[in-house]
């Protein structure tokens, strides 16, 4: 299937519209003005962008029906999306979290080590941030992961972070206290302390070292902060996948002792799923697998 975009102005516009007047329909959207097919089953769009009014044509002949009000036009060549564009390729650490989104279920935080040589493996196994992954894919892939990279998995449970935040800690405290933790585990386990570390960052830089102002090692030396880090360095991509599918099996345990299925996330299901299970397990089991500072307890009394 071939398609063309041409750039017209109000003359030509007006000249196409006269020309396929029989065959128009109008709207369809914000930005279109109106819709054709042709007899050679070419479909025409014209709407409206930034750059002014385009017009679409798609079909085989689509660059013959283009060449009618523009010499010039050519076909569409798509853009090759660039899969991987990892800024540091080298042996290195990352780690990542996940959880902190859900209300249901823990936090769970894992550094990973990566290597040089494991790269086109990870490449090959289309390693990625698990938010851009299904369940299934995770569940798929990330054993293979378990037998390829050292890491390390810390998961703090509903209950523990519940005692947490009632002492004043913030959803960021708990995060930074397990990033530095997870990643002094990995560079333990492989016995380098200079090999880079990579964080996917969630906070100020300050703000992390200040909540970890009162732990016995902190990390400093060697150390990147990137948003989006699982985007830009694999040892972070890795992490993240490790995390969710941790966190899975986590959910998979919790929903075989309650005998449910758990949606995930804090939105309106999560709402209804959780006065659906208060009514059913009480309040003590709810507290023991829920974020009890979230939005979604307070809804349990409205």
């Amino acid at each position: 299937m071939n398609s063309v975009t041409i750039t017209i102005d109000d003359k030509t516009l007006s000249k196409m519209e006269n020309f396929y007047l029989e065959n128009i329909s109008y709207g369809g959207g914000d930005y279109i003005l109106w819709k054709c097919r042709t007899i050679d089953n070419v479909n025409i769009t014209i709407y409206s962008s930034k750059k002014g009014i385009k017009a679409l044509f798609t079909g085989e002949k689509a660059l013959d029906e283009a060449r009618i009000w523009d010499l010039n036009s050519s076909i569409n060549q798509k853009k090759e999306k660039k899969e991987y564009s990892w800024l540091y390729l080298n042996d290195q650490i990352g780690s990542d979290e996940v959880g902190t989104g859900d209300f249901f279920g823990p936090v769970i935080v894992v550094a990973s080590y990566v290597k040089k040589d494991d790269i086109p493996t990870l490449i090959e196994l289309k390693v990625n941030d698990s938010k851009k992954l299904s369940d299934e894919k995770i569940l798929d892939v990330v054993p293979r992961l378990l037998n390829l990279v050292t890491f390390s998995k810390l998961t703090l449970s509903n209950e523990k972070y519940n005692s947490l935040i009632n002492k004043g800690y913030s959803m960021n405290k708990i995060k930074a206290i397990l990033h530095n933790h997870a990643l002094l585990k990995v560079k333990e386990k492989i016995c380098n302390e200079n090999i880079p570390c990579f964080i996917d960052q969630f906070c100020d830089i300050d703000l992390y070292y200040s909540y970890l102002q009162y732990e016995e090692k902190i990390i400093t030396k060697n150390i990147t902060f990137k948003t989006k880090g699982e985007s830009q360095f694999p040892s972070v991509a890795v992490s993240s996948m490790i995390a969710r599918y941790c966190f899975l099996k986590e959910m998979e345990v919790i929903e075989n002792r309650y005998q449910v299925k758990i949606p995930k996330g804090a939105g309106l299901k999560v709402d209804n799923f959780a006065k659906e299970f208060l009514q059913k397990y009480g309040l003590d089991e709810l507290k023991k697998i829920s974020k009890t500072n979230f939005r979604n307890y307070e809804n349990l009394n409205k």
